[in-house]
């Protein structure tokens, strides 16, 4: 009730206040929507290169555009300047990542989409939302401010969020016939390739959950009438994101790689498909943030432990709990009949078929003992942090990189080779 009430008379206006002060300059550009719980910014990204690619001049707003600011939409007096300053420059399209919170504060108040899309809804801040009913109707709002909608018909939620919209609606699947389905799909250690609408696609972006964001780009793309050949053609190189799927080259023989996935949904489609894709064992060093629903770490937990063969369990942004407490939390998602804990002072793997993990706080630590317990072939993975340039400790924000602490960690294995 309170947070409603903060929303009504302290966000709504601030958002209006500066929607007019900035002369209400969303309405001078073509928008396009993205909303969901996973897959968000690699979709924007697409979106917006594709556009770029049609001659058009595209801007975005995303996590990626947003430093330091530990948000993925900006507050309303940054997002109608940066609406202001794309006017000025002479952009004609800008393609918007948007959370829930965005959402329910207001942010976007007074901005209207050519198109918006949903690329899924899994359990995810329900500290701030409670119910996952909620978190469905806040993420419907964006909707209401939109020509057309583009929703995930594989998507768990997708009846529900269905019955809130009441604008044309646009779906896409694998599972679930849709206007656009991907048709056999297949993955190789080098490229994701389907058939949709008789139209073969590939792409080098060998993750199968990658499916659907470019089948939502698909959807939207068709929706702003560009040329289709264009579309296969950038696919083929999927544009980059920093701090997604982002490889960290070595002399040591292994596949490391930076990844944002942070829930468990995104933990389990990131990792799945590295299992297909992968040689060698499967490492992944990850944690969950503080100050944030608590009752999806075991998730985490559960499933990095049904598809990985060593954890190490470390410090995200901790916020102001205790990381002894998150990690535990995450810990008791883990099968005891299945999992055997590593003694960091004694790292060896007794028993190859059992699940490993390691309870290690400090996060660069984490990543030397990963990368020591590494062989030649086998990949590791960090997931949680991305691109983020810093670290989250009590109020404290610290200078971070994974692709620094990826590097520090090699440096110390070639040391004792």
């Amino acid at each position: 009730m309170l947070s409603t009430l903060k929303n009504i008379f302290w966000h709504l206006p601030q958002a209006i206040f500066w929607n007019l002060y900035y002369g209400r300059p969303s309405r001078k550009l073509t928008l396009i929507g993205v909303t969901g719980t996973d897959g968000k910014t690699s979709t924007c990204t697409l979106l917006q290169k594709l556009l770029e690619n049609n001659g058009l001049k595209c801007g975005i707003i995303s996590t990626i555009t947003s430093p330091g600011l530990h948000t993925t939409s900006p507050p309303p007096k940054l997002l109608q300047k940066i609406f202001a300053d794309y006017q000025r420059s002479d952009f004609t399209h800008v393609v918007c990542e948007i959370t829930s919170h965005a959402l329910s504060q207001y942010r976007y108040f007074g901005t209207h989409f050519k198109v918006s899309l949903i690329t899924n809804i899994t359990h995810e801040h329900l500290d701030y939302h409670k119910t996952m009913d909620n978190y469905v109707r806040t993420k419907a709002k964006l909707f209401t401010q939109s020509d057309v909608a583009i929703l995930n018909r594989d998507d768990d939620h997708y009846q529900d969020i269905s019955q809130l919209i009441h604008i044309p609606q646009i779906t896409y699947g694998i599972k679930n016939k849709s206007d656009f389905t991907a048709q056999k799909v297949k993955l190789t250690s080098k490229q994701l390739s389907f058939t949709v609408n008789n139209q073969r696609l590939i792409t080098n972006s060998n993750y199968y959950y990658q499916t659907y964001n470019i089948l939502a780009a698909l959807a939207a793309y068709h929706q702003l009438n560009l040329d289709p050949s264009i579309f296969s053609k950038t696919i083929r190189h999927f544009p980059s994101s920093k701090g997604r799927r982002e490889i960290v080259e070595n002399d040591l023989g292994l596949k490391t790689i930076i990844d944002f996935a942070h829930t468990t949904n995104a933990l389990t489609n990131t990792l799945s498909s590295l299992r297909k894709t992968s040689k060698g064992r499967l490492i992944v060093i990850f944690g969950a943030t503080g100050g944030r629903d608590p009752s999806k770490r075991p998730l985490m937990g559960q499933a990095v432990s049904k598809i990985a063969d060593i954890a190490i369990v470390t410090a995200d942004d901790t916020r102001e709990e205790r990381i002894e407490n998150i990690n535990q939390q995450i810990i008791s998602g883990f099968d005891p009949k299945q999992s055997q804990k590593i003694d960091p002072e004694h790292p060896e793997i007794t028993n190859p078929n059992k699940f490993h993990y390691a309870d290690i706080p400090n996060r660069q630590d984490a990543f030397n003992l990963a990368v020591a317990l590494a062989k030649t072939g086998d990949t590791i993975i960090a997931c949680g942090k991305g691109h983020e340039s810093s670290i989250l400790h009590g109020k404290t924000d610290y200078p971070w990189s994974e692709a620094e602490a990826f590097r520090t960690a090699f440096r110390l294995k070639n040391e004792h080779v």
